[in-house]
C-alpha cells in the first residue's frame, strides 16, 4: 500500500507468527527490497528492486490469453530452451522469462549476452496456420515491439531485416523464432525476445554495436510495466496477423530498404542494394543488373566505404 504496516497485522492476515513475518522481511531485504522498520509503526516498503515479479506483471496485464500462463525463473541456459521443452504441454500464450541466461543465443547460434537487467523471454504460440505463413509471426512481433517502445518510452525503433530492432543504428532487441511442425502445418512456435533494457552497453562486445533502453533514455525503466505493454501489443498484432496493415507497418518501419547490404545464407553470399521487402517477408535485392528474392539469411548493413570495398 505504500503505508506503514504493523508486524502484528501482517501476521494476522497471513496466519503466521510475527517471528515468521520478520524472517520473510529479512529474505526480501536480501533480494534487494528496501524495507524500513519501526517498533511503533511496523514495516514500510521504501524501494523495490528491479526484479521480474509475476504478481506485478499479472496485476497490470490486460491481455486475454498472452502471458496468462507466466513462469519467471532466475538463471537458465536460455528461455527458448526451457520453452521448447515445455511447449507441447503448455497452452498457447505461455510466457517464460528469466533474470539471466547463461547460453543466450541469436541467429546462427551466435551467443547473446544476457546479464541481469535485460528482458529475456520466450512466447509459446500455437497459431493455426500453414508452415509457409510462419513468417507472419515474426512480422507481427517486430511491429508490436516497435509500438510498445514508442507508446511507453517514446523511443523510435526500426526493424533491421530479418529480426532485429535498432535505435540509432545500434541493436536494442533480437527476435529468435523456432518452430515445430507436422507436414505443412505449424504445431507451435517459440518466439524468443532479447531486449537490452537496464543494461550497461559498455559490457557488450564492441563489434555488436548494441545499446540499451536505459542508455537511450538516461535512466532505468520499469521492466514489469514494459513487459505488460509488449505482451498487450503482441496480442493485438497476433490477432491481425497476415493483414495488409501489419505488412505495411512492418515495411514502413524497415531500416534495411534502400541500404547496401551483405547477405550471408546457405545459398551463398550476396552484396547489393535492398530495393523493397515483399509481403511474404522476402528481401528484394538488386545485385548488379539483377533483382533477387532472399527469404532467409544473415544481413549486414554496409556503410558507404564498406559497400565500395565489397564491390572491388
Amino acid at each position: 500500500s505504500g503505508e506503514w504496516v504493523s508486524g502484528e497485522e501482517m501476521a494476522k492476515r497471513l496466519a503466521i507468527s510475527r517471528a515468521a513475518v520478520w524472517k520473510q522481511i529479512q529474505a526480501l531485504r536480501k533480494r534487494g527490497y528496501e524495507i524500513s522498520a519501526s517498533t511503533r509503526k511496523g514495516y514500510h516498503l521504501t524501494k523495490m528492486p528491479d526484479l521480474l515479479d509475476a504478481d506485478r506483471i499479472s496485476g497490470c496485464l490486460k491481455t486475454k490469453w498472452l502471458g496468462r500462463e507466466l513462469r519467471i525463473l532466475g538463471e537458465v541456459s536460455s528461455t527458448n530452451a526451457v520453452a521448447l521443452s515445455l511447449a507441447r504441454d503448455c497452452p498457447s500464450g505461455t510466457v517464460i522469462m528469466a533474470e539471466t541466461q547463461t547460453e543466450g543465443r541469436g541467429r546462427l547460434s551466435r551467443p547473446w549476452a544476457s546479464p541481469s537487467g535485460g528482458i529475456w523471454m520466450s512466447l509459446i504460440l500455437k497459431q493455426e496456420m500453414p508452415l509457409a505463413h510462419v513468417y507472419q509471426i515474426n512480422m507481427a512481433v517486430a511491429v508490436a515491439l516497435c509500438r510498445a517502445l514508442s507508446s511507453m518510452l517514446g523511443l523510435n525503433a526500426g526493424i533491421k531485416w530479418p529480426n532485429d530492432l535498432l535505435i540509432h543504428e545500434r541493436k536494442i532487441c533480437g527476435i529468435l523464432m523456432e518452430v515445430s511442425a507436422q507436414v505443412d502445418r505449424l504445431d507451435y512456435a517459440v518466439v524468443g525476445l532479447g531486449i537490452n533494457a537496464n543494461n550497461d552497453p559498455s559490457g557488450f562486445p564492441a563489434e555488436r554495436r548494441s545499446t540499451s533502453l536505459a542508455a537511450e533514455l538516461g535512466h532505468d525503466i520499469g521492466r514489469c510495466e514494459l513487459i505488460c505493454m509488449i505482451l498487450e501489443e503482441i496480442e493485438v498484432a497476433c490477432e491481425k496477423m497476415g493483414s495488409k496493415e501489419t505488412y505495411e507497418e512492418w515495411r514502413s518501419r524497415s531500416l534495411t530498404i534502400n541500404r547496401q547490404v551483405r547477405i550471408t545464407s546457405a545459398a551463398g553470399d550476396h552484396v547489393g542494394e535492398v530495393v523493397d521487402l515483399a509481403d511474404d517477408g522476402a528481401l528484394i535485392l538488386r545485385e548488379g543488373d539483377e533483382q533477387k528474392r532472399v527469404l532467409a539469411g544473415d544481413c549486414i548493413h554496409l556503410r558507404p566505404l564498406d559497400a565500395e570495398a565489397e564491390a572491388l
